[in-house]
């Protein structure tokens, strides 16, 4: 049976009085693309803040190939998993990109010359190559994001967590960093994303883990979850678009499979097209 690379089992955490996470489970396989979604408020964050070690659960456990990480494990499981975080501000520190990128890998007490590699690499897998001596702060929206990104692809972890990547960018910047999201899971990272934004979700993940009340409830495929009336009912969420259009031309007697969902506007249009030919 394959082993989860990242489980969490019957987790808990709290500000205070309030409840944030309550019995929390889940696994985390190799390779993975997983769309977290849910309302604000919904837990997603402090999910994310446990998993890396940032904060620590009140109850419950987090493992990591199997292995418990207790106390003195949080400083290995920030270096296998890594966040990024919605606002780049919040992450990006150093008055250079060049200094931000080397900056996690110095405190992993690396050689001078490790350090030295790994934001090289960094820098020419995020396109920072005139941007390096930048102030980061002075950088535009999408350009901060890619730092931000090469921050955590110069620790080398094994799972990127991203909190709402896209948001505060436009249209082009959020392609852009789609395309990066895509390039990081072909080169063998495993990706967890918050996100709203359902067509992006439907699109892009292979599966999608719903929060409610700093609960999971749900935990599927894209399609199913978006079948789903009471999930999207509870989690505030909305069908894509290529899935309402695709039942309206069901409905409408168009196209006749409706378990075949496209993916997106394209590829139901082009199926569209097909029908189309055929009847002609």
């Amino acid at each position: 049976m394959k082993q989860p690379l990242l489980s969490v089992k019957n987790l808990y955490y709290s500000y205070g009085e309030k409840a944030a996470l309550s019995n929390v489970s889940l696994e985390i396989f190799q390779g993975e693309k997983i769309a977290v979604m849910g309302s604000n408020g919904a837990g997603k964050s402090t999910f994310f803040l446990n998993l890396n070690g940032v904060l620590k659960p009140d109850a419950g456990g987090i493992f990591f190939q199997g292995k418990k990480i207790e106390k003195k494990g949080l400083r290995e499981l920030r270096r296998r998993v890594g966040f990024v975080f919605q606002d780049a501000d919040s992450q990006i520190i150093a008055p250079t990109v060049a200094a931000e990128i080397s900056f996690g890998p110095m405190n992993l007490n690396l050689s001078g010359a490790e350090v030295e590699k790994r934001v090289e690499d960094s820098i020419a897998y995020m396109d920072l190559g005139d941007l390096r001596g930048r102030p980061p702060h002075y950088l535009s929206g999408g350009e901060k994001k890619r730092v931000s990104i090469a921050d955590i692809l110069a620790m080398e972890t094994e799972i990127m967590i991203f909190d709402e990547p896209m948001a505060a960018l436009d249209p082009v910047n959020s392609e852009n960093v789609e395309e990066i999201l895509n390039r990081l899971h072909r080169d063998g990272r495993t990706l967890l994303i918050a996100t709203h934004d359902v067509n992006f979700a439907y699109r892009y993940a292979d599966r999608i883990v719903v929060f409610s009340e700093g609960r999971i409830i749900a935990d599927g495929a894209p399609v199913e979850i978006f079948r789903e009336e009471e999930v999207l009912e509870r989690a505030h969420l909305k069908q894509p678009g290529a899935m309402i259009v695709w039942d309206a031309l069901c409905a409408a007697g168009i196209v006749s499979n409706r378990e075949a969902y496209p993916v997106t506007f394209e590829q139901a249009a082009e199926e569209i097209a097909r029908i189309g030919e055929g009847r002609s």
